[in-house]
């Protein structure tokens, strides 16, 4: 059982999620073993749905909420699963439905528990559901998730970040032990992206893991996003970098700048696409070894955040 002093939430899933079907088995089941999650029961929706199954291939069933009148007409009241899962769990689902990407979107409505002791039985729970499509409406309606519907439905390859916190993998917050470092030094010319370049850069020499030792040069456009804001701020003036630090790797880097102009002035923050060089801008970078950096999402902060782990 889960510690009773973690959040838990109710979730009913409908699809390949259900206990026995690969999703279940690759991500669900997997915090399950640890106290993650808990399967309560079968249950049916209170509301009626729109079910349907795209053609065979890596498409998972979709869950509609009809708009017009003939789609509301062909909607059935849904039978699925409902389990408690903590918030490591309820991110991975997430990760796996493209909440971020706004593929799937979640919400909550009211289901009645099957084969319940009590006469009538009514849990709120978080779903997945499927923006409204006119051409997915024309498919063929299911009530239940079965086996021909299964059939069509081909896994795709086991993502590690959903594995990971199925699994209730803590992040790596440090090295084990200290590591050596390989030295790169690059040199990136006028009209050259500084993110860009620094991740290419890492990409051709397959770099798992670096960080940015010193910088100096200059910018033509400073491309920010300050602290606090999801807004970015474009620079288009002459500026001098003053500092160029962080983390990177082949897929993906934390990096901040700062710059001045020319009544130094200073400005920093997150360094985005689209900072290009002015005149030159000379890098040094440090390649750990036997060391990757991941970033796979940390509940306690809702971001994709560092977890460094030994090769």
């Amino acid at each position: 059982m889960a510690d009773s002093q973690v959040k838990m939430h109710k979730i009913f899933v409908y699809g390949t999620l259900k206990r026995k079907l690969p999703n279940y088995n690759r991500y669900l089941s997997l915090s399950e073993s640890r106290g993650g999650a808990e399967f309560l029961g079968e249950a049916v929706t209170k509301e009626k749905f729109n079910l349907v199954v795209r053609p065979a291939g890596t498409h998972p069933p979709v869950m509609m909420r009809g708009l017009t009148p003939t789609q509301k007409e062909q909607a059935k009241q849904i039978t699925g699963e409902v389990f408690k899962v903590d918030d490591y769990t309820l991110h991975a689902l997430d990760l796996l439905e493209g909440i971020q990407s706004g593929y799937y979107y979640r919400d909550e409505f009211q289901v009645e528990l099957l084969e319940s002791k009590a006469e009538t039985e009514v849990w709120t729970c978080k779903v997945y559901l499927f923006p409204a499509d006119d051409k997915l409406m024309q498919l063929k309606h299911y009530s239940s998730y079965n086996a021909e519907a299964q059939s069509m439905y081909k896994p795709r390859k086991i993502r590690k970040d959903i594995e990971g916190l199925c699994k209730g993998i803590p992040h790596r917050l440090s090295t084990e032990k200290p590591v050596e470092m390989k030295v790169h030094a690059i040199r990136l010319l006028p009209g050259d992206d500084l993110v860009l370049a620094l991740r290419n850069f890492c990409d051709l020499r397959s770099i798992k893991a670096a960080t940015v030792l010193s910088c100096v040069g200059s910018t033509a456009q400073t491309v920010l996003r300050p602290a606090a804001t999801k807004t970015p701020l474009t620079l288009t003036d002459k500026y001098e970098i003053l500092s160029f630090s962080g983390t990177i790797s082949n897929s993906s880097h934390h990096l901040h700048l700062s710059v001045s102009d020319s009544d130094c002035r200073v400005y920093g923050g997150h360094a985005m696409e689209g900072c290009i060089v002015r005149t030159t801008a000379e890098i040094v970078l440090g390649e750990l070894q036997g060391v990757i950096f991941e970033r796979p999402i940390d509940v306690r902060t809702g971001y994709d955040e560092l977890s460094i782990v030994h090769t």
